[in-house]
């Protein structure tokens, strides 16, 4: 390790290191987690780069970086009697075959980093009760031993890397028994079909996934906030500690309830990654201050969104945008569609405002009003900016209809559309669903026939239509033969949504808004010249239109920094036992976890798109994105429902504002996790196009009283 340049990866090259490699350190403890490695290698790298910060010990850290002494690095207590500086505790430290030469201790309660030097032996003993079966385990107690006391500014640095390499360890051990258990399921035979084709199965391997997918991400993150010494660095490790160390463990005893029996047995090895993560999780402790950051970062100081400082200035330019013309109502989650005619006007002159200043439609060609200094990124930048002002976002049908117009419509389409869109003259609506089709969008039985005048006649029942009650155009989806593969016999065709024979109806969501709509196509008449793309061209029509979204949840993410701040708001505002609730312990260790779960989701999204720019996007990466986004905000928002409801309010309007926001949310969470695919589907796509799952058996499965009988 010492000649590959491991244990210097955190000390300076004039002691003999490579500098502050933290992100490197982070990748290596998760593969020498994953293969389970015996060797402290993190706690010799955290002790040279101790050693090497202070004057009078600089001099030590090279033999270690050389591995010539052993160094280790321990959270735990020291105790300052007038300057003379003894152990307050004794550690069970693994990954050590002898005493290390020297012992650096860092006292995250009280601030002290002192060393014990040259042979601290006595005292160390094999643990009797060792519970790591991957790691020799020792029992260290110092006694009386006086500390060096080391220069302590960089304390924090050292015990915050010190929580990213365990967090990373324990993410390896967790990968090795996710790889373990999917290979014994996709290997193992039940009924005829492999286990891991049965859907709950592949659920609950799904699960496992973005889990290690998203913590794998934030921990990266914090990486390079840490190695960069950003003032967001703490918040983003206090994050990574909470999410992964408090998830990691039930996910491994989770893999060995789905390895079934010989999960349970000592031959199979998921055990030991378990029994390896949760000495690290008690082996490397965050400090009282960390979890109070946490907490403080929940109630809306956060900086743990990604960012990108090329963009400041387009941000800048978003922001006097909004804050010059943005409506006079404020934006409430699932009550976007105008209550009444002065609304309507007023979004519509929204709508038209994002155009003229390239908050909308700037990716678009140059020739059709788009912005040549157009990039992607200002996508996520726009719906980040109007989400935070809780302003109007440009509607998603219009979005996917201005993506297809320009993709597949004729010259006198675009002529026609295009500028009625960008003036706010059209809304347009997206005619797909159907009662009886779910997500099966190949299924829709909405017929199109071709009339004597040569134009089309539609006829059938859409449903779920947003917007459809003040949309002015539609883009229809339609079978137009019976022949053929039924992908292949689907037609996408342009609406006039005021045409006779349309027919649209209200669909009331749970929170009391007419978002939705069924419309009913009766006999409607379309002219030529109505079809979008070719005839039995409808289906790569519409899977086009789906990629207007690969960057939506990029910006929605954000809702989840509101949600939190919501919370701690409406938290501040509501007592418990006399108190503000925010000061309750369950309430704060909520917070702390909620605030966890979206530093993870955002740390994902910001990769995700990250590599979808680069054009190196992972298959599944879209569909992991809107699952950890809409169930996180659809978990906070339900919390903090219920908090306000079991507990009295006060008649603060921040309080009951907050309060009224949380409802919303919640209320509106559900089209989240079933819109655009319902987190089912989206779990049954990553189990076949991510992990690469076997397909679930055609045949019916033995009946109940059978499998109970295997099962016995």
């Amino acid at each position: 390790m010492a000649e590959l340049g491991w244990l210097g990866l955190l000390t300076p090259p004039e002691h003999g290191g490579t500098g502050w490699d933290v992100v490197e350190a982070c990748i290596l403890a998760e593969e020498t987690g994953r293969a389970l490695s015996p060797v402290n290698w993190p706690g010799a790298a955290l002790a040279a780069a101790a050693l090497a910060a202070s004057a009078s010990t600089s001099a030590l850290a090279p033999a270690i970086v050389m591995g010539e002494s052993q160094g280790l690095f321990v959270t735990g207590g020291l105790t300052d009697d007038g300057g003379i500086v003894h152990p307050s505790e004794n550690w069970v430290l693994g990954g050590l075959d002898d005493a290390a030469s020297t012992i650096v201790v860092a006292s995250v309660e009280n601030g002290l980093l002192g060393a014990f030097i040259d042979g601290p032996t006595r005292g160390v003993t094999p643990d009797p009760r060792a519970f790591d079966t991957t790691r020799p385990t020792l029992r260290i107690g110092l006694g009386d031993t006086v500390a060096q006391l080391l220069d302590d500014d960089q304390l924090p640095w050292f015990v915050g890397v010190a929580l990213l390499l365990s967090c990373a360890d324990t993410l390896g051990a967790l990968g090795r028994a996710i790889d373990t258990v999917t290979d014994h399921l996709t290997n193992r035979d039940a009924f005829g079909s492999p286990l891991a084709s049965f859907q709950v199965l592949q659920h609950r391997l799904v699960d496992l996934d973005l889990l290690l997918a998203s913590a794998q991400a934030l921990v990266i993150q914090a990486a390079i906030a840490a190695a960069a010494r950003t003032p967001d660095a703490f918040g983003l490790i206090d994050a990574v500690h909470v999410y992964v160390q408090g998830r990691a463990v039930t996910a491994l005893d989770d893999c060995i309830q789905l390895a079934g029996g010989i999960g349970f047995t000592w031959e199979f090895p998921i055990h030991h990654c378990l029994r390896r993560a949760l000495v690290n999780a008690s082996v490397i402790r965050p400090s009282a201050v960390s979890r109070k950051r946490l907490v403080s970062s929940a109630a809306g100081n956060s900086a743990m969104t990604w960012s990108n400082p090329d963009i400041g200035e387009y941000r800048l330019h978003v922001r006097d945008v909004i804050a010059n013309y943005r409506p006079s109502n404020e934006s409430r989650e699932g009550h976007r569609a105008p209550h009444d005619e002065r609304e309507e006007t007023e979004l519509r002159a929204w709508y038209r405002t994002l155009y003229e200043h390239g908050l909308a439609g700037a990716g678009w060609p140059v020739e059709w009003g788009g912005s040549p200094d157009h990039r992607v990124l200002h996508e996520v930048v726009v719906t980040e900016e109007l989400i935070r002002a809780r302003a109007p976002r440009p509607l998603d049908q219009v979005q996917l209809a201005s993506h297809l117009l320009l993709q597949f419509g004729t010259p006198a389409q675009k002529a026609t559309y295009l500028p009625k869109i960008r003036s706010g003259e059209h809304v347009w609506c997206q005619l797909f669903s159907e009662p009886d089709v779910g997500s099966d969008l190949a299924g829709v039985k909405c017929r199109g026939r071709c009339a004597s005048s040569g134009g089309w006649v539609l006829s059938g029942q859409k449903t779920w239509t947003t917007d459809g009650h003040w949309a002015d155009m539609g883009v229809a989806l339609v079978r137009t033969t019976e022949e053929g593969p039924r992908h292949q016999a689907l037609t996408m065709f342009l609406v006039p949504m005021n045409t006779l024979g349309v027919v649209v109806r209200p669909l009331i969501t749970i929170g009391g808004a007419h978002e939705f709509n069924e419309v009913f196509l009766d006999d409607v008449q379309l002219e030529e010249g109505s079809i979008l793309g070719e005839p039995g061209g409808g289906w790569s029509v519409a899977m086009a239109g789906l990629e207007t979204e690969r960057f939506g949840v990029g910006g929605n993410v954000v809702l989840l920094d509101l949600l939190l701040q919501d919370l701690a708001t409406a938290a501040a505002h509501i007592s418990i036992d006399g108190k503000p609730a925010i000061a309750d312990s369950e309430v704060r260790t909520r917070l702390a976890e909620f605030r966890a779960e979206a530093a993870a989701a955002a740390a994902f999204v910001s990769d995700h798109i990250r590599r979808a720019i680069e054009g190196r996007q992972v298959e599944g990466d879209a569909s992991v994105a809107k699952l950890l986004y809409s169930e996180a905000y659809n978990r906070i928002a339900r919390f903090g429902v219920q908090l306000v409801n079991d507990h009295p309010l006060s008649d603060d309007s921040a309080g009951s504002d907050a309060a009224g926001r949380l409802h919303d949310a919640w209320l509106w969470s559900r089209a989240l996790t079933i819109s655009g695919g319902s987190s089912e589907i989206m779990r049954n796509i990553l189990a076949k196009r991510r992990l690469h799952l076997p397909s679930a058996p055609s045949r019916r499965v033995a009946p109940a009283e059978t499998l109970g009988s295997a099962l016995r």
